[in-house]
């Protein structure tokens, strides 16, 4: 019988009607479900690490983009299934594989017997103002720097309960008339770049809610990292830059697009903010992201669901 794991955050909101709904696909479908709750402690790798060492053929996570990064970062280039029950503030990765958002019924279906896509992962190192290198670390969708970061942290829990994703738009929209931060960046072993810029963006893709996706085209098995450099000089350059979005018009001189393999960006006057899928990471001296091409295995939905 076919064994799943199904981890997740017990305190979320939607877990448990999230969880009953995976256990009664899995058994429609003669699987069996274990659940593996996360904790304070352990995020979701370690029950993601307990899951492939104990025989399970396929993982269910349950949560948003940092329960499914923790997730991924397990099972990165190990072959497992991953299916995910889309439970987060802003849900990104999910939205960028087009997986259900509203409808839990047809999105257990998919987390449990969806078609499985090799899918790439961004990977990141953090390196803080005084030097230090964090642990490579990945990320689902993007990692930036500049007044991005600075609006996500301002978004605070509390609003992101309330409000769901648009807790992050109230929040950058607070920030549109902030100034810009100087930034140097490297693309692919190239030659040492400087701009100021509102936000520097990392995409592994790059779809956010509304419909709308910062660079669009950007998909999550392109082996590409795409870089948008958001530099608006008045407020009305924002519409610009959202109707680009939308990809109906274009926003040369505001918004520069540019892809590589390897990009290292850093702090010219300063630590800068950054965040990665969403979630602040304080400031740092310096980023240094590459593409991981095909590294998870997600459950899609198919043409038989």
């Amino acid at each position: 019988m076919p064994s799943i794991a199904v981890i997740g955050n017990p305190t979320a909101r939607g877990f448990g009607a999230s969880v009953d709904a995976v256990l009664r696909e899995a058994a429609q479908r003669g699987s069996d479900a274990r659940v593996l709750p996360t904790t304070p402690a352990a995020t979701g790798a370690p029950q993601a690490r307990e899951a492939l060492q104990t025989g399970a053929d396929a993982v269910v996570a349950v949560g948003g983009d940092g329960t499914v990064r923790e997730i991924a970062a397990a099972l990165a280039h190990t072959g497992m299934p991953l299916g995910i029950m889309p439970a987060g503030t802003a849900n990104l990765f999910a939205r960028n594989l087009e997986l259900p958002l509203r409808d839990a019924g047809a999105a257990a279906r998919t987390a449990v017997a969806g078609v499985a896509r090799p899918i790439d992962l961004g990977m990141v190192v953090l390196t803080r103002d005084h030097g230090d290198h964090e642990p490579e670390v990945p990320f689902l969708v993007v990692v930036g720097v500049g007044n991005d970061a600075l609006a996500v942290e301002a978004a605070s829990l509390r609003a992101k309960r309330r409000l769901g994703w648009a807790s992050y738009v109230d929040a950058g929209l607070r920030r549109l008339g902030h100034p810009s931060f100087a930034v140097r960046g490297r693309f692919d072993g190239g030659a040492i770049e400087s701009a100021r810029a509102w936000s520097v963006l990392v995409h592994n893709a790059a779809r956010i809610p509304a419909g709308l996706q910062v660079l669009p085209g950007t998909r999550l098995d392109d082996g590409l990292l795409h870089v948008a450099t958001v530099s608006p000089r008045h407020l009305a350059h924002w519409g610009r830059i959202a109707a680009a979005g939308a990809g109906i018009a274009r926003a040369e001189g505001v918004l520069r697009h540019r892809t590589a393999l390897r990009i290292t960006l850093g702090a010219v006057d300063g630590p800068l903010p950054a965040q990665i899928d969403g979630d602040a990471v304080g400031r740092v001296g310096r980023l240094d992201a590459r593409i991981d091409r095909g590294a998870l295995s997600v459950r899609v939905r198919g043409s038989d669901l």
